[in-house]
């Protein structure tokens, strides 16, 4: 008996295709635009008036210096492990399919910044098996070690009540000393949800890098609040650790808070009451918004050039030098079948 082969569904003409594309990055620029317009930007005269232009200047440069920096290391730590779990990929396309998805955040839904994210990744040679088993390992990650450095703040905020935030500690450590377990928790996690995972898993030496590059992105990125902090009168001996602590401890509650766009609300209400331990009460909260300021600005500029940078790179390169492949029609039916010839 025969098999019955299902007809493919119709490719959509190419210009369709370019129009859509078109029409997703204006939205996704709308919005962004959108998102920084929304935001307080009165808390930089608030911040120019506290000390001399000069030196506001320079904190506010170094807090968006730090911000980025952490970002660029944040998607280390995920190229390790899409490198990992398949074929190789050009780096100018791991940047575009990060960046992607790292931009369409700001698209109001988490729907349409998937379904653009996905279509990005099998359109540059990554299934979407091994772009859902590349998240979930690294989501993981991402909330363990920043719960494990929001310690840092958490001592100080809670005392001995957070102790349950020591359990990231452990299970980062159990991760490095079995760095297996990991993969089967997000295997199981694809399996809960219905998702299909990739077919091959992270390395010992991915986990253990990727988690290095994780830990180094918190603490780099959580360093911006730092300058911020002092130009609002924070002493900067004692803040400098509660600072990198509670941007990483807030951050990842956000993160936690899944039905919360980006973590609005939830970040700057730790962040304010982490600051009160080192700042007044308004002025820590000037702070925390002027941290979402700075996040923001910096994930935009990263963003938004490492995107160019990888399209020039991808256009102009041997790596945008397009390549179809035509399918090799069978034989006829009767016909047997000649050897290759051997040139």
């Amino acid at each position: 008996m025969r098999a019955i082969r299902l007809p493919r569904p119709p490719r959509l003409p190419r210009p369709l295709i370019r129009a859509l594309i078109a029409a997703f990055a204006l939205v996704a620029a709308g919005a962004i635009v959108l998102t920084l317009s929304r935001l307080d930007w009165s808390v930089v005269s608030v911040l120019f008036a506290q000390r001399d232009t000069g030196q506001i200047g320079l904190l506010l440069a170094g807090a968006l210096l730090a911000s980025t920096l952490g970002l660029s290391f944040g998607f280390l730590a995920w190229r390790v492990v899409l490198l990992e779990i398949g074929p190789p990929v050009s780096e100018p396309r791991v940047v575009r399919i990060f960046f992607v998805g790292f931009l369409s955040k700001y698209v109001p839904g988490r729907v349409p910044g998937l379904i653009a994210m996905t279509k990005v990744a099998t359109a540059n040679g990554v299934t979407f098996g091994r772009l859902m088993s590349a998240s979930a390992v690294v989501m993981s990650l991402v909330l363990l070690s920043g719960f494990t450095v929001g310690l840092l703040a958490g001592v100080q905020m809670l005392g001995a009540r957070a102790a349950w935030l020591a359990g990231a500690a452990v299970l980062i450590v159990v991760v490095l000393v079995r760095p297996q377990l990991i993969n089967q928790g997000s295997a199981l996690l694809l399996r809960l949800l219905r998702r299909p995972a990739a077919a091959t898993s992270v390395s010992v030496r991915g986990v253990r890098l990727a988690v290095a590059w994780q830990s180094l992105s918190w603490v780099v990125t959580g360093l911006h609040l730092w300058p911020l902090a002092i130009a609002m009168g924070a002493p900067p001996g004692r803040s400098l650790a509660l600072c990198v602590g509670a941007f990483t401890l807030a951050t990842s509650a956000g993160i936690a808070a899944v039905f919360i766009p980006d973590g609005i609300g939830v970040r700057e209400a730790v962040l304010t009451a982490a600051l009160t331990l080192v700042l007044p009460a308004p002025a820590a909260a000037v702070v925390a918004l002027a941290s979402r300021l700075v996040s923001t600005v910096s994930e935009v500029l990263l963003g938004a050039t490492a995107l160019a940078v990888a399209e020039y790179v991808i256009r102009r390169g041997p790596d945008g030098r397009r390549r179809e492949v035509r399918p090799i029609a069978p034989p006829p039916a009767g016909l047997g079948q000649r050897p290759a010839d051997v040139p």
